[in-house]
């Protein structure tokens, strides 16, 4: 009798552990490293976002000669976003988010000028997953925005936040992100960094 041996060619346990070790190590190298491109990603998209708010000032200055929901006449005057959303929205849109009319005028838009149109990925994602469309919040779903307007139009402003660093910015207007007292991994940053 002629008994042919069989062998079967395959993986050893060994290398089969030696892979997966491999694919471990990669996988952990990648890991941090994707987090924190999208990190940046949502602050690169963030602050794209707080140059729109900017330019719309600016553009409404160059329509009616001052900015829009500033009351001093002080250095600088800093525009909380996190309480006044809503009058920010109403007056650079022109419209009321909580109403269905449109053309109306708040915070001295007399002309009812759409100066900017909010998208829906620029207001607050609330905890129950719907959108509210009289708080604006960045990327990182945080409300802590401040537009920082020169009011004595000397050309420089001196951001007074806590989180708005030290010194005079040569600028007329200005934007940055304060930290989130909800959540205190959300990252700070400015425009004029």
């Amino acid at each position: 009798m002629n008994m042919k041996k069989h062998t079967n060619k395959g993986f050893t346990l060994i290398e089969l552990l030696m892979v997966i070790a491999i694919i471990g190590i990669l996988a952990g190298i990648l890991i941090p490293t994707v987090g924190a491109v999208k990190k940046q990603a949502n602050v690169a998209a963030s602050k794209a976002q707080l140059s729109n708010y900017v330019n719309a000032m600016q553009l409404f200055k160059g329509e009616y000669s001052y900015f829009p929901l500033v009351t001093g006449t002080s250095d600088s005057d800093e525009i909380d976003l996190s309480s006044e959303s809503l009058e920010f929205i109403k007056t650079l849109s022109a419209r009321d988010p909580s109403s269905s009319n449109a053309g109306v005028s708040f915070g001295g838009n007399r002309r009812q000028i759409a100066f900017y149109s909010f998208s829906e990925s620029e207001f607050l994602l609330k905890a129950d997953g719907t959108i509210s469309t009289d708080q604006l919040a960045d990327r990182f779903n945080n409300t802590q925005i401040f537009i920082v307007v020169d009011t004595d139009g000397n050309g420089s402003i001196t951001p007074s936040g806590p989180d708005a660093g030290e010194g005079t910015i040569r600028s007329s207007v200005s934007a940055y992100v304060g930290s989130n007292p909800s959540d205190a991994s959300n990252p700070t940053y400015k425009l004029w960094d």
